[in-house]
């Protein structure tokens, strides 16, 4: 029987970094296959992705991965336990996943696994409330009791991608057919991951990572080369020439929010948005502003900057409170490699409905990633006055053996 391991991500861009953790999965889980779960049209961070998905998923299977299923737009946008829950929901439903192989700071798993369980204690959660009421955020309350507590575990969750493994983790627990699925750490190296400096791919020594560490290889960190993108200044190969930024948002996003709030509309049934948010978004109208400029004015210290992303890309897409939350309903596949186990075992033993080209989602399942993708295409044709070909008119990359 074949071995299969999940990865959860978002490959935006996909790069040297990501193509070492499917290596690495690979080598260390004894895979015969990897099944990725990638985000789609819109991600995590708030926002439209930086580039097209079948673009992404096409540069995973090149870059090792085997399967590329999307992971839908109420998920893929949400905070880390939802994202994460989302993900480990996803790869469940496949029927055929062994391992779910995560990217962290540390592969201690034991530690991950402590930090977990502090995190999934009910009297933490209570603890955090009075440092909410300081006005501090709720993932800056939850950091503050956690401290208060144990400060060796605090610092194990002060990076987002330690955060996203403990969150994993939770999931695993919790997530309905997940518990077979065993977890593997693999450590992070190169660029941190809020290191937006670019110093080129695949590079070694002093040069790339510092004197302190001249063995560790510099693979960029995403927001590199989004930056160095942006900038001018990337060297690679790949084709950059459609992509978006943050910007993007602007005209779909204002134009939603003129429409909800003369009509009056209650915003407080989207995801992510309380009634404190929702006076603070609205007290912004006629929306005659940048979206930088927007975020700025809603963003307090309660509503840090990647909440008020997250709602707004919400609002725009129509995604309601605990849409986040709910099982999925279908298995989307972007990416796949000709004759690869991994693929066979999927075909085999899924456990829900396989879309690989839209039009035949005669029950409209995936309308959710049609939607969105619809929105982001939109935003392609504004940006760079090329319209992408929509959903039903796309098939899954294929890479040939």
């Amino acid at each position: 029987m074949a071995k299969i391991a999940g990865i959860i991500a978002e490959y935006d861009p996909f790069h040297a970094g990501h193509a070492y953790h499917i290596e690495e999965t690979r080598r260390r889980s004894g895979a015969d296959g990897i099944v990725c779960v990638m985000s789609g049209a819109f991600v995590q961070r708030g926002g439209p992705a930086f580039l097209d998905k079948y673009a992404r998923a096409e540069a995973a299977v090149r870059g090792g991965a085997d399967l590329v299923l999307e992971l839908p737009p109420a998920c893929a946008s949400a905070s880390a336990e939802g994202f994460a829950h989302g993900g480990v929901s996803l790869l469940a439903a496949c029927g055929c996943i062994d391992t779910l192989s995560f990217g962290a700071e540390t592969d201690d798993l034991q530690l991950l696994e402590a930090a977990a369980d502090a995190l999934s204690d009910p009297l933490l959660t209570e603890d955090a409330k009075a440092f909410m009421r300081e006005g501090r955020s709720y993932a800056a309350a939850l950091a503050a009791a956690l401290e208060a507590r144990d400060p060796a575990m605090a610092a194990v969750i002060a990076t987002p991608n330690n955060m996203l493994a403990v969150e994993y983790l939770k999931a695993l627990k919790t997530v309905n057919g997940a518990a077979g699925i065993s977890p593997l750490a693999v450590k992070r190296v190169g660029a941190a991951y809020h290191d937006d400096e670019y110093r080129g791919e695949g590079l070694t020594g002093a040069a790339a990572t510092g004197p302190e560490d001249p063995a560790r290889p510099a693979y960029p960190s995403a927001s590199s080369i989004r930056k160095a993108v942006r900038e001018g200044q990337y060297t690679g190969a790949e084709d950059y020439s459609l992509v978006l930024g943050p910007e993007a948002m602007a005209a779909p996003l204002m134009s939603k929010l003129r429409t909800l709030a003369y009509i009056g509309a209650d915003l407080t049934v989207y995801e992510d948005v309380s009634s404190d948010l929702a006076a603070r978004i609205l007290a912004a109208a006629p929306f005659t502003l940048s979206y930088a400029e927007l975020c700025d004015r809603i963003v307090t210290r309660a509503f840090t900057l990647a909440r008020v992303k997250r709602a707004l890309t919400h609002i725009l897409l129509e995604i309601r409170k605990g849409d986040s939350r709910k099982a999925p309903a279908y298995l989307k596949v972007l990416a796949l490699r000709e004759g690869s186990p991994a693929v066979r075992a999927f075909a085999q033993k899924a456990l829900l409905p396989r879309i690989t080209k839209d039009a035949d989602d005669t029950a409209g399942l995936a309308a959710d990633s049609r939607f969105a993708q619809d929105i982001y295409h939109q935003m392609v044709f504004a940006a760079h006055g090329t319209a992408l070909p929509d959903d039903f008119r796309r098939s899954p990359f294929v890479l040939h053996a």
